[in-house]
């Protein structure tokens, strides 16, 4: 017989109201943000009774009864309301219903209909019986699909649309820092299941179910009709939806296959939601601290992994925009807090031992410490990547969260490919790129600039005579309507020249932010 609460009877019956809560052993409290009251309102209900004024007053009770007490036989019968309800509650009943005033901290729930209602116990007896044969049969319906996905071998999120639609409540499954790795499409926002329980059971309005690996089926917010089939059928759920992400372990790409599985995650800009269910199908640790590394065609995936490994695990990635690539787990030290990478010197000493100094580089992202966000360290990557490509990195190699290895750079990466950063260019630059179709006013421009407007030094860089500069100078000012020699044009111009230098976006999208 599918369990029915006093909560859920509340939530079927409008007409019922808590009138006063109870202090028995169990408590009933109400939370501080809703109101809802807890404790007692979750014991199992069997059936409702109505007391008599004549002897015997109530049948034999076996626990579990919701007790009538209309005030007019409470009159009749001379009984007292307190030592009455302290007697019920000793018989295991699991509320009261009365018509008139309810005592203060009763030793039990005392629920009340308003005025008195004629035929109420057989109103309820009647809902309760016919919600039991719908729990029933909703809870047989639903275990029956789903033992036909663990025959066919349904993927998770099958399983879980399939619990969500039954409950008519969001459904995910989360890691131990409440991470969700798999979700149902009615899923919105990583704060509506919050971080992992302190328990199974009920969690306010949400039900979490332990699942083997340290992760939790969240079932929830679970409207209150919806709770009693919810508690039916949450440990079949969660026993389908741990096979399912067993069977996908089992079907974990590996060798070859996982490092081309790796290389497409770091190209893809699906959603979170979907990259949750990718990375634990490729084994990678959802409390893990990555960054995604790609480097000069001349190093290669072996020189790669053997010039990342002393940082940490090296996940070889494949190729990505053709050149190797590999995610770095980095190591963390026993206090649990991530090591800072080596400095790279460090990292650039093994990597210039592989190959020549002209022909080798590096490019890291930033750390980023949910396998979620590899996609977007993986475009920061691509970035630098992209900038050593086109010359315009000074180091072999460079990490996208040290400013001092690609200075100003960093500061356009959210810009990089978008139309706002080429108009800037553009408005900033006027007609220069226009009349210097061989570069060479650009690039005296820039040496001016690096040098910080010193005429001999820039001269000295560019090997020309100083007057040939200044003529040159001249020349930009005509074009770009700016005077290089105003300081306050400089920044302006030096930004607008690294933004028009830029190779362009690799790939058509960007994946989501972490």
């Amino acid at each position: 017989m599918a369990e029915i609460t006093l909560r859920d009877l509340l939530a079927w019956e409008p007409r019922l109201r808590i009138a006063a809560a109870g202090n028995s052993g169990a408590g009933i409290r109400l939370t501080p943000t809703d109101g809802t009251p807890t404790g007692e309102l979750d014991r199992e209900l069997s059936w409702a009774v109505t007391a008599r004024a004549t002897a015997p007053m109530l049948p034999m009770l076996r626990g579990g009864e919701l007790v009538l007490l209309p005030g007019r036989v409470l009159a009749e019968s001379a009984v007292a309301l307190p030592p009455l309800l302290r007697e019920l509650a000793g018989h295991g009943v699991v509320g009261v219903v009365v018509d008139g005033t309810a005592p203060v901290a009763p030793p039990l729930p005392v629920l009340t209909a308003g005025a008195p209602v004629p035929e109420l116990e057989g109103e309820i007896n009647r809902l309760l019986t016919e919600r039991r044969g719908e729990l029933y049969r909703a809870g047989t319906e639903l275990e029956r699909f789903l033992a036909d996905l663990t025959t066919t071998g349904g993927e998770v999120g099958q399983v879980l649309d399939a619990a969500a639609n039954a409950l008519a409540a969001p459904v995910a499954i989360v890691d131990g820092r409440g991470t969700p790795v798999a979700t149902s499409n009615d899923y919105a926002s990583p704060a509506r299941f919050g971080g992992a329980p302190s328990g199974t059971g009920w969690q306010k309005d949400r039900l979490a179910i332990a699942l083997d690996g340290g992760m939790t089926l969240w079932i929830g917010p679970v409207p209150p009709a919806r709770r009693a089939l919810a508690r039916l059928v949450g440990a079949r759920i969660g026993a389908a939806a741990g096979a399912a992400m067993a069977r996908a372990a089992q079907l974990r790409p590996r060798g070859p296959a996982r490092s081309a599985a790796l290389g497409a995650l770091l190209s893809d800009a699906g959603s979170r939601v979907d990259l949750g269910v990718r990375t634990a199908v490729l084994g990678l640790a959802s409390d893990g601290t990555y960054r995604v590394a790609l480097a000069a065609p001349g190093i290669g995936a072996s020189g790669l992994q053997r010039a990342l490994a002393p940082l940490g695990i090296v996940h070889d990635a494949g190729i990505v925009d053709d050149v190797p690539a590999a995610v770095l787990e980095v190591h963390v030290d026993p206090a649990g807090s991530t090591r800072r990478p080596e400095r790279s010197d460090g990292i650039l000493a093994r990597a210039s031992a592989l190959t020549d100094a002209d022909a080798g580089w590096l490019a890291l992202s930033s750390p980023v410490t949910d396998p979620r966000g590899l996609p977007a360290a993986a475009r920061e990557a691509r970035y630098l990547a992209a900038l050593f490509g086109a010359g315009l990195l000074a180091r072999s190699i460079a990490r996208f969260d040290a400013v001092a290895d690609i200075g100003p750079y960093r500061l356009l990466y959210p810009l990089w490919g978008t139309p706002d950063l080429a108009r800037y260019a553009g408005d900033a630059l006027g007609d220069l790129p226009a009349g210097d179709r061989r570069g060479v006013l650009r690039h005296t421009l820039l040496a001016y600039l690096e040098t910080g407007g010193s005429h001999v030094e820039a001269a000295a860089r560019l090997g020309v005579h100083r007057n040939t500069l200044a003529y040159r100078l001249k020349q930009i000012a005509m074009l770009s309507g700016r005077d290089p020699a105003n300081p306050s044009c400089r920044l302006l111009l030096h930004l607008a020249l690294l933004a028009a230098r830029l190779p362009p976006v690799p790939f058509s999208s960007s994946p989501s932010a972490p």
